[in-house]
């Protein structure tokens, strides 16, 4: 503690200590080994931490003692001493550092760069910092071959859905385990500042994900926070950036409320027509006369705003527009961040806090985010380090409904209540209703004592613009984590390390309806809240060994872990409240309460054993054993291990000869995994829930049927692949083959009812996701003051259902069965529309009397009868990958980064809606409707409007689209600053940046943000945000 002590007060000190000496101005110029200048190399005088960094010219200028030794160095590059000159100025050639030396952060701990025999893709600090962004999750998309990253629309703050090499599970989580700093992490990935992140690591095969077991089956990401240098000054970084944001792409095309008017009026004498039979006049009388009658309300000034030949004969008075009312024409970002980080001799620090605020698409929804970590790491003597890194977080979230059929949900509203309908409340004759302040009230079309502009027959008792306004969806959320650690040198060969984690987390969901108006103006209000809080233990205890014999190199790890997680969550919910009061408190009829505390506990012991010979052959085994309080003391353990290997060919004297091949490396890996995430506390024992009650006396019910022999469910992967670096390092990339099967799936299998239980949740089944990968970087460019970048990686995948416990089973719009994909859709076929009367027609499979197919089709117009088929499409991508690219030119840079995916489907359940013809009263239509049938013979594919009962919209082929989409991600154009123009305010380092995100994306279906659920599902769900920022990072 006094080293430690010591050391913080000489950080903050020796500069002024250093004022003291006889100084001297060094000054010089630092260049790579093509002679191109370094901005931004770090120049130290040893023993010190007085340093600088050079311009963007690569000059540098430094106050020294005489006689002082210079260090110049820069990440990537081996560095170089010399004795300060003050005769001359120092010119300085840096080389390349042995790239394969390079330290990647692997499970607990790190490997060179060489010595992975396993799938590991890094994101490192100059990656994230070249795409200054919100959240950690929009680094990784496109970056990374074999991830696929779903975004959740147009909601800041809220998590992504990530998936590595495909989907590896039906009811278990099949997401990637997080680790940050070596820990678990259990909270929302938002709650961590991209620019406090020094790299990412994606773990995508056994070797490289066995040490984490049971938890390591869908992949692992490893976070790893910013900490401080050795030996360098105090830096001082400010960043801040300011965006205006708008819908990335647009919404579905809506009728305007002539068009809606009119096609109702046809769709209304239509069924009068061919469904109730009346002559062509009579049922053009019937439509114009029960026109406002049908729809509730009337924005026109007279009676019947059609006649018998469907033409419009009066002004509508108003004509709403929901999109306008309801969503951000122009929404708000702003992040400011500060950090503080240098180092002594033989400690380090960094601190940075980062506060974020941003809008989202719909009005009322914003996301808030304090982040602040301290990182501290100190050499307490020759052979103790130890460290602390603790991390703070809080942030406010409040997201109107964005997704689903509710009637709150703002997005769903826009494509359900057609302009027709006014925002405001009418009175009979159409005029504004003003409330006694002479202010217009927001119509709920629930109004039962006005018959015309009194009750809407669609949604009523909600406004749209009322739901987001009057009502609260707000959810906070505290962040506490703290990760320390000591480590003894032993022996020069042998150390041992102890790792202690802690973390707790608080989430608060409160949701507020309002007490007169909306879905819960009947019971005068309702308050709901959830209070949830999650507490994390993590202990892990590695002994470490690592020797050289020779060409021969051994490294043996052994590592114990204990983990516990506890939940403790509460709720309750009330009703009756009076205006403006939102506590629970305030509630004059309780409605519920409730809460549960449970604990999971994870013991393992874990191994893992490198050999390394001549640096030419790699072989790793790993094993790990764990005991998991998910399961029965019988069940309970499971064993988990990989082996791996690699050749290095580049050094083998065949090969060294070929001038154009300057690193080749071949590897594989196999192992077994588990998984035993997201299935419940206690699956395997048969429990009973209290609180139902007969009167006075207490009751229980048991729950549902439980397998005791429940286990986990386990995953073999294969991986095959080689690096390569081509052409004098102009060309370097990677191939993979991956193969992963997960078995013992963890699934409700359907029961018998007769046994009182719908199902019972045991393993059965087995999944296979298998694909290839690619990546490719190249310098392109690199003379004179220009240097251009280029890199794509994408990755083919695919997924098969390889057992199952029955034949088949339907699941929604797919059928599972085995050889077939999860993801491919099993729908009805469309056949069009009959050009002789516009019905919607299906096929369906001919069958003989005895119910066999006789493998001829024919058309019907009955939904019922008709076939499902494979639509041989999926709403799995055929191809997801990224392009990125690098320029820089004198002191301005560029950076690009554009994702892509291409060969999925989606079935457009919007769009679907929107086809309707009208079959239901006051719901809104899609302009395509125009093409629709009018009169026989003619050709088309929009059946004929209709309002009455038809299955014209029901779920079918006609509504499946495909979904390829290219994503200009991110765009950044920024200048640096001359330095000897910031030497003059004592500036270290200045850049001014544009950076657009989302700017563009082409989709081959329009209407939808094209980054939609992996089920291929449209769900309403708001659009994500194009912003367009300004930001500046400043050293001091």
């Amino acid at each position: 503690m006094k080293n430690l002590i010591t050391s913080l007060v000489l950080v903050f000190f020796c500069p002024y200590l250093l004022l003291a000496q006889q100084n001297v101005n060094v000054s010089g110029v630092i260049s790579d080994e093509f002679g191109m200048p370094m901005p931004g190399a770090t120049v130290i005088e040893v023993g010190t931490v007085n340093g600088v960094s050079t311009d963007f010219d690569g000059n540098f200028t430094i106050e020294v003692a005489e006689g002082a030794q210079l260090e110049f160095s820069y990440v990537g590059y081996e560095p170089q001493t010399l004795l300060a000159n003050i005769e001359s100025p120092i010119k300085i050639s840096l080389q390349p550092a042995n790239e394969l030396e390079e330290v990647v952060v692997v499970a607990y701990g790190a490997q060179s760069k060489q010595s992975i025999v396993g799938s590991v893709a890094v994101i490192s600090e100059s990656d994230i910092q070249s795409q200054p962004a919100t959240t950690i999750t929009q680094a990784i998309q496109g970056s990374v071959p074999g991830i696929n990253v779903v975004n959740t629309g147009g909601v800041p703050g809220t998590n992504p859905t990530i998936r590595i090499r495909g989907v590896g599970s039906i009811n278990a989580s099949a997401a990637p385990l997080i680790i940050v700093d070596g820990a678990p992490f259990n909270g929302n990935l938002n709650s961590i500042a991209q620019e406090q992140v020094a790299s990412i690591s994606v773990l995508k095969d056994a070797s490289s994900t066995a040490l984490y077991g049971s938890r390591g089956a869908n992949g692992v990401i490893i976070v790893t926070t910013k900490s401080g240098k050795k030996a360098s000054p105090t830096q001082i970084s400010l960043s801040t950036v300011y965006g205006n944001s708008s819908m990335a792409t647009p919404m579905h095309d809506l009728l305007g409320i002539d068009d809606y008017t009119s096609f109702f009026w046809e769709a209304y004498r239509n069924n009068e027509l061919y469904e109730n039979k009346l002559s062509p006049d009579a049922a053009a009388a019937a439509a114009s006369s029960n026109l406002v009658s049908a729809l509730g309300y009337n924005p026109y000034e007279v009676a019947e705003p059609l006649d018998n030949q469907g033409n419009l004969t009066g002004n509508a008075a108003w004509n709403t527009d929901w999109k306008g009312a309801i969503l951000n024409a122009s929404a708000y970002k702003k992040q400011h961040g500060l950090s503080v980080s240098g180092g002594s001799e033989k400690t380090t620090f960094y601190l940075g806090t980062n506060y974020l605020k941003e809008q989202g698409q719909v009005k009322t929804t914003y996301f808030e985010r304090f982040a602040t970590r301290l990182n501290v790491d100190t050499e307490i003597n020759d052979y103790i380090q130890s460290g602390l890194n603790i991390s703070y977080s809080t942030s406010k979230q409040n997201a109107p409904n964005q997704s689903g059929t509710s009637y709150s949900n703002s997005v769903q509203w826009i494509y359900t209540i057609p302009s027709y309908y006014p925002l405001y409340k009418r009175n009979s004759d159409g005029t504004l209703f003003n409330d006694s302040s002479g202010s217009p009230i927001l119509d709920y079309g629930n109004n039962n004592s006005q018959i015309v502009n009194g009750v809407r027959p669609a949604l009523s008792n909600e406004n749209g613009l009322g739901a987001i306004t009057n009502n609260e969806i707000l959810k906070s959320r505290t962040y506490i984590s703290m990760n320390g650690y000591l480590k003894i040198n032993l022996l020069p060969q042998l150390n041992f390390k102890s790792n202690i984690f802690y973390e707790r987390a608080s989430l608060d969901d409160f949701r507020y309806t309002h007490n007169k108006y909306g879905a819960a103006s009947s019971v005068q209000g309702r308050v709901s809240q959830d209070r949830d809080f999650f507490t994390t233990l993590n202990a892990i205890q590695t002994l470490n060994y690592s020797n050289s014999f020779g060409a021969n190199s051994i490294t043996a790890d052994a590592i114990f872990e204990s983990y516990r997680l506890e939940q403790n969550l509460l709720e309750a919910q009330g009703t009756g409240y009076l205006p403006n009061v939102k506590v629970l408190n305030g509630s004059t009829i309780p409605e519920g309460v409730g809460g549960a505390i449970n604990e999971e506990r994870i013991l393992s012991a874990i191994s893992r054993l490198s050999y390394n010979y001549d640096n030419t052959y790699f072989a790793e085994v790993s094993f790990r054993r764990d005991g998991s309080t998910k399961f029965s003391a019988d069940t309970r353990w499971g064993n988990f291990y990989s082996f791996g290997g690699s050749w290095i060919l580049s050094n083998e004297s065949f090969i060294e000869n070929i001038e154009w091949i300057d690193y080749l490396k071949f590897k594989f890996s196999y192992g077994e995994l588990g998984n035993n995430r997201d299935i419940g506390f206690f699956p395997y024992l048969q429990v009973f829930d209290t609180g139902y009650n007969q009167l006075d006396k207490t009751g229980v019910i048991s729950s549902e049927f439980v397998d005791p022999n429940l286990t986990w469910e386990k995953t073999a992967l294969r991986n095959i692949g080689t690096e390569f670096t081509l052409f004098e390092g102009k060309l370097e990339g990677s191939i993979e083959y991956y193969s992963k099967e997960s078995i013992d799936l963890i699934y409700d299998k359907p029961l018998a009812l007769s046994t009182g239980n719908e199902s019972i949740k045991t393993n059965i089944g087995a999944i296979k996701n298998y694909g290839l990968e690619f990546s490719f970087n190249s310098l392109v460019l690199k003379q004179n003051d220009l240097s251009v970048d280029l890199g794509i990686n994408f990755s083919f995948d695919r997924n098969e259902i390889s057992d199952l416990t029955q034949d088949e089973f339907i699941s929604g719009t797919k059928k599972w069965k085995v050889g077939k994909s999860l993801f491919e859709f099993f729908l009805r076929e469309s056949a069009g529309v009959d050009p002789d009367d516009g019905y919607q027609m299906w096929y369906k499979d001919v069958e003989t009397n005895e119910g066999v197919k006789t493998g001829e089709r024919i058309t019907t117009k009955e939904y019922s009868e008709a076939t499902r088929y494979y639509m041989n499409k999926s709403s799995l991508p055929t191809m997801v990958g990224g392009f990125n690219a690098n320029v820089s030119y004198k002191n301005f840079d560029l950076s690009a980064l554009i994702n892509f995916s291409f060969g999925s489907y989606v079935y457009d359940r919007v769009y679907a809606s929107l086809m309707s013809g009208f079959e239901s009263p006051g719901r809104n239509g899609h302009p395509d409707l125009v093409r629709r049938w009018q009169t026989p013979g003619d050709q088309t594919d929009v059946p004929l409007f209709l309002n009455g009962q038809n299955d014209f919209n029901s779920t079918s082929s006609r509504f499946l689209f495909k979904n390829n989409y290219i994503r200009v991600r991110g765009l950044n154009i920024g200048y640096t600053f001359e330095e000897n123009w910031m030497e003059k305010y004592q500036i270290k380092g200045l850049r001014l940046y544009l950076q657009g995100d989302n700017l563009f994306t082409y989709q081959s279906h329009k209407g939808i943000d094209p980054e939609q659920a992996l089920s291929g599902l449209t769900n309403y769900r708001s659009h994500q945000m194009k912003t367009f920022s300004l930001g500046i990072n400043l050293q001091l």
